[in-house]
């Protein structure tokens, strides 16, 4: 069973688009073949078996050494090159250019993939997550705010990227509206590591809150992911 979750979608522009990202595989040896191959029944040793693994392997690094190509029920490998020539004549040159070796699926494994079962699953937290709020002034851990000292917030995916007008820092207050942290004040912006100046916050609780485009693929969110920390956190009435 081929098990999946689906996520949100980076490459297209359609708001909603889902993709399958493949989890839980399964990786298999030569050795787990070979186990196999003697639960089969087919009369043949392990010694057999790796003596006729190691010949195959001799047999197909030698081909490809030569510039050939191997197809088999399996797979199908065969050269290519890679670079740019700079005149018809120009010879091969290889601090430019590169010999590679490209793989497709054989018959078999084409059927193989036609009978696999798939199951989706609940997907795993992968967005943003704040795991601590660090008043630096006093050193307390998902406690206190300092307004007009620094708060340092950890995580994964806390970097404050894009440039939807949501994008930011905040600090939520049990009642009203969000304080959003100015973008002049953030000192430090990391995936795992956000600080900034915290804002002059009335005496009351607190929620930070991360608002943030950013993918560790490198490409934008199309929409903002938003992630509030369920740590209160305290501002005194002396503002420490």
């Amino acid at each position: 069973m081929l098990e999946y979750t689906l996520e949100d979608n980076e490459l297209t522009e359609k708001p909603g688009d889902l993709r399958a990202q493949v989890v839980n595989v399964a990786s298999h040896t030569q050795n787990d073949i070979i186990d196999r191959m003697l639960k089969s029944g087919a009369g043949l040793t392990r010694s057999d078996i790796v003596s006729v693994f190691e010949a195959e392997k001799r047999s197909v690094m030698d081909i490809i050494a030569e510039g050939g190509a191997v197809n088999t029920d399996l797979f199908n490998a065969f050269p290519s090159i890679s670079g740019v020539f700079d005149t018809p004549e120009a010879p091969f040159d290889h601090t430019k250019h590169k010999v590679n070796i490209k793989l497709h699926p054989g018959a078999a494994l084409r059927a193989a993939v036609a009978d696999v079962k798939t199951k989706r699953i609940a997907a795993v937290v992968t967005g943003t997550v704040i795991t601590a709020v660090t008043d630096v002034k006093t050193g307390a851990v998902n406690s206190t705010l300092t307004p007009g000292r620094d708060a340092r917030l950890s995580g994964a995916k806390l970097k404050l990227a894009g440039a939807e007008a949501a994008v930011g820092l905040y600090f939520v207050p049990e009642t009203g509206d969000p304080v959003k942290v100015d973008p002049s004040d953030i000192v430090v912006n990391n995936p795992s590591e956000l600080i900034a100046v915290i804002p002059p916050l009335p005496a009351g609780t607190y929620r930070a809150r991360i608002v943030t485009q950013y993918s560790s693929s490198g490409t934008l969110l199309k929409s903002p992911r938003s992630f509030t920390f369920e740590k209160d956190l305290t501002v005194g009435a002396n503002g420490a």
